[in-house]
């Protein structure tokens, strides 16, 4: 199912495998939501893709799957695998996955899922983090740093984080989390010069800019 208006609506939602049983009510209650639905496979060179949503079966997607979407249609990648685990999830997360859910996946889940990355796409703030990661930063680090970098200077809870980076009712996240934060920590302060210094305090992260002391 394509929506053909000759206004299309945005954000346009690929949804890359057509035989799964979620896709029928999926693209239903995302075009409830507002959104454009695109079941074709997307067009090479075709830019327009928010966020393409790839069911990759029993095992995590290879790097080149992923990478290979997102060059197609320079969209936001999401993951689908059947029974997910944390493994599963990391693994996806390493193959340049914007986000990870467990397959079979209800409609309203997805959609809550797709929100944050099709509100994200385009934001200087995320423009910004690219250009402050680094080398080696994947895509679920730059939305973390995209995410703390609203927030500069403020304290930031790891479920004010959740909800911004993955979207509600997603709790489960809170070890993936706490995982790659530590990770941007460490590349952050591996910069020379540094322009970003991540803090772990009692409540949360903070997110402050580097003193000229430390980047030297």
């Amino acid at each position: 199912m394509r929506r053909t208006d000759e206004e299309p609506q945005w954000p346009r939602v690929l949804l890359t495998d057509t035989a799964r049983p979620w896709v029928s009510p999926l693209a239903k209650a995302l075009v409830g939501s507002g959104y454009t639905v695109d079941t074709t496979g997307g067009e090479p060179g075709d830019r327009h893709t928010a966020v393409a949503v790839l069911s990759a079966g029993e095992a995590a997607p290879t790097g080149t799957q992923v990478a290979e979407l997102r060059a197609t249609t320079g969209a936001s990648v999401i993951v689908l695998i059947e029974d997910a685990s944390f493994l599963d999830r990391l693994e996806a997360y390493e193959a340049g996955a914007d986000d990870c859910l467990s397959e079979p996946v209800r409609a309203d889940r997805l959609v809550d899922a797709i929100g944050p990355l099709s509100r994200r796409r385009g934001r200087p703030d995320t423009e910004a983090a690219d250009d402050d990661t680094g080398v080696g930063c994947l895509p679920i680090e730059r939305r973390i740093l995209a995410a703390l970098m609203d927030q500069a200077g403020r304290s930031v809870t790891v479920q004010q984080l959740i909800l911004e980076v993955w979207g509600p009712g997603r709790s489960d996240e809170e070890s993936v989390a706490r995982l790659y934060l530590g990770s941007l920590r460490r590349k952050l302060a591996a910069e020379r010069p540094g322009r970003w210094r991540l803090l772990a305090g009692d409540i949360g992260y903070r997110l402050l800019q580097a003193l000229p002391s430390d980047q030297k």
